[in-house]
């Protein structure tokens, strides 16, 4: 996870990365590791506000799935902050699922 300079926050983004934490523990096959290792599978920008200020190039290069949340807002669809847990877990769900296919 990569968090943004939360200089304008519409979000907790400390709440929106405790859930993604939570969500990663219970299924048990998701390792978080620091935003600058290499070779990651899947990044989440998490961004306060729609600006986005983390959704740049040099950051995104380091993964090969990115989710952005950009206040309200998941990979810039709309959707409201008690329902962002939901929409961002079924991005990294299908996210898992592409990586998988990827490799098979």
């Amino acid at each position: 996870m990569k968090y943004c300079g939360s200089c304008n926050p519409q979000i907790d983004l400390s709440a929106q990365a405790g859930r993604v934490r939570q969500f990663a523990a219970s299924r048990g096959d998701i390792e978080i590791i620091p935003s600058d290792a290499t070779d990651i599978d899947l990044l989440i920008l998490l961004c306060g506000c729609p600006r986005a200020c983390a959704d740049k190039e040099e950051i995104k290069s380091k993964a090969r799935h990115i989710i952005l949340i950009s206040g309200e807002a998941v990979n810039h669809e709309k959707c409201p902050e008690k329902d962002l847990p939901h929409a961002v877990n079924a991005s990294i769900e299908k996210t898992l699922h592409d990586l998988r296919d990827w490799d098979h």
